[in-house]
């Protein structure tokens, strides 16, 4: 696979070459558009590591070392909230995103095609590279954590808005929805890994309509409240049914006395 620069092909080189020296790292692969063969020369180039688990705290500490055994020096090395590893920027604009998975967590089938650079027991993926099925649907799957994210952002509203924090709960609605859209991943079957600037794909119609649908709100607190409303009522509907298909656990009890709390903070119903 020759897309992309120069640049972008030596740190897909040496991810593959210089990890490989390190027994710890069980495999390396990457995701994104240089899994799907979508690479250009503006693409990030998304390296993903599968560690041992007793290595895990190491990893923590030094992926950013990592990362520059890959890219040489940068200007930037961040941390990705909730993930082992971050993004890092060079001197001359060139993106890399290092993530470590440890063994006991890792999922082959997380993202949406990988191009695998090396499966040191070939145990990881037994198959080899997973071509992109580009949104086509899938087996619907229980996204247990995103169900539970989802109400207990939808609860916090109560102290966003109580403390009058409008913008931030401007800012909540975009929070809520992107649960929302994960949901209707895991309805059809889908694992997304094309990026923040791509999502069309994978949605249906219907999906997108339920979306583009959502009340347009600024500040007004009527108008927080009801993008809320209608964001809970379609999270309700959808993960209830797709509880019942998977054989998911719905978690009735923290669903209603979420409810309940806006309920009584709001005087309105949310469900």
């Amino acid at each position: 696979m020759t897309t992309g620069d120069e640049r972008q092909q030596a740190v897909i080189a040496r991810a593959g070459e210089v990890l490989r020296d390190d027994k710890r790292v069980l495999g390396v692969y990457l995701i994104g558009s240089y899994a799907t063969g979508a690479a250009d020369r503006f693409s990030d180039v998304d390296v993903h590591l599968v560690v041992t688990d007793d290595s895990t705290e190491w990893f923590k500490e030094h992926w950013a070392d990592v990362l520059r055994e890959l890219t040489g020096p940068t200007v930037l090395a961040d941390r990705l909230p909730g993930m082992i590893g971050g993004l890092g920027i060079t001197a001359d604009w060139l993106h890399v995103d290092l993530i470590v998975h440890p063994l006991a967590s890792f999922d082959r089938f997380q993202y949406d095609g990988v191009r695998v650079l090396f499966d040191r027991e070939g145990t990881l993926f037994p198959e080899g590279d997973l071509p992109p099925k580009g949104g086509r649907p899938g087996e619907p799957y229980w996204p247990a954590a995103t169900v539970n994210l989802f109400f207990y952002f939808l609860g916090n509203l109560v102290t966003v808005l109580g403390r009058d924090e409008r913008i931030v709960g401007n800012q909540g609605i975009g929070v809520v929805r992107d649960q929302l859209i994960a949901l209707m991943l895991a309805e059809r079957g889908v694992r997304r890994n094309s990026g923040a600037k791509r999502l069309n794909a994978f949605l249906s119609d219907e999906q997108r309509a339920t979306l583009e649908s959502i009340p347009a709100a600024g500040t007004d607190v009527a108008d927080i409240i009801a993008a809320n409303q209608y964001i809970c009522r379609q999270f309700i509907a959808r993960g209830t049914a797709l509880a019942e298909r998977t054989g998911g656990e719905w978690p009735t009890e923290f669903v209603e006395v979420t409810l309940a709390h806006l309920q009584n903070h709001f005087g309105t119903s949310f469900d």
